[in-house]
């Protein structure tokens, strides 16, 4: 086991934005106080309910708690931005700000989803969500290949500062509590500074962690090399966050969203939003039928264009 954590410089809840930017390059996380109103956040909480119930009535005013399945384990839930009525949250300006303070100016929203904590769920393993870049090796050495790639297979190691080379960072999560999030109901666990490591953490080993305990409204936020995972909710209510994780724009993103948004919702999107969920192009990469286009142009549109002429 590691030695014990000081949190005398720890990050705290703060909504300044040099503040959170130093607890991100320093620790690994950041804790963002107060980015949504107690009424968007109530909106963002019956959106997700009714969502993992199978039921799409965000402006249903039913007291949806009385059917809610009080059952142990974690329930995912992949929301789409641009149709769900969240956008505000994946455009954020602080979300956006951390994202290209860590990533540089071209991002890609990689993945939006809910994540419901229910009472006596399993606790998660630590782990990091770049597992899937390959390592840097030294002239000489034997990496592995990016096509065989596998949580199972990445070094282990202890979550202090690397002595040589290490992948920079190319994910970030912000994870919105839609609920207050406590050391009681599972709030997310890190490992401060385990981002500078450049290794994993072993699951057969025990870490120091601390808790992100943040209030309703407000959104954790870390280096996707940094180790973390869910705690156990020992309380009587679930805790439900929603994730938004961005990418660089040459990373394959977790939600196919030019596939998978409907084209009634494409039609209606911003250029901003068009671009931060991969339609437009990357150094002539995501082309369809035009390398110099600034967006791709999606199947649908080519046909009714092919047709025409």
């Amino acid at each position: 086991m590691t030695g014990p954590t000081s949190d005398r410089d720890l990050p705290r809840l703060t909504g300044d934005i040099v503040r959170l930017c130093d607890d991100l390059d320093r620790f690994g996380f950041c804790l963002a106080d107060t980015l949504l109103s107690p009424q968007e956040t109530e909106r963002v909480r019956k959106t997700v309910v009714l969502r993992a119930q199978g039921e799409r009535v965000p402006g249903d005013d039913r007291d949806e708690t009385l059917a809610w399945p009080q059952r142990g384990g974690d329930q995912w839930q992949l929301l789409m931005a641009g149709e769900d009525g969240l956008d505000h949250m994946a455009l954020h300006p602080t979300a956006i700000a951390l994202a290209r303070h860590l990533l540089g100016e071209r991002i890609h929203l990689s993945g939006f989803s809910s994540h419901i904590v229910h009472p006596g769920n399993q606790v998660m393993d630590l782990h990091t969500d770049q597992w899937w870049l390959p390592q840097p090796v030294m002239p000489g050495e034997t990496g592995t290949k990016a096509g065989d790639i596998t949580r199972e297979v990445q070094p282990t190691g202890l979550p202090v500062p690397a002595t040589r080379p290490i992948n920079p960072a190319v994910v970030i999560n912000v994870m919105w509590a839609v609920t207050d999030f406590t050391a009681a109901c599972g709030a997310t666990r890190l490992v401060p500074g385990s981002h500078l490591s450049g290794v994993h953490p072993d699951p057969a080993e025990t870490y120091d962690t601390v808790d992100a305990e943040v209030p309703a409204g407000s959104a954790v936020i870390w280096d996707a090399r940094t180790w973390h995972a869910s705690g156990r909710n020992d309380g009587n209510a679930p805790r439900i966050g929603v994730t938004a994780t961005y990418c660089g724009p040459q990373f394959r993103q977790l939600q196919n969203f030019t596939c998978g948004l409907r084209p009634e919702a494409q039609a209606t999107l911003s250029d901003g939003m068009r671009a931060l969920l991969g339609f437009e192009l990357w150094q002539s990469y995501g082309a369809t039928d035009d390398f110099e286009a600034r967006f791709a142009r999606p199947g649908y549109e080519r046909a009714s264009s092919a047709r025409s002429r």
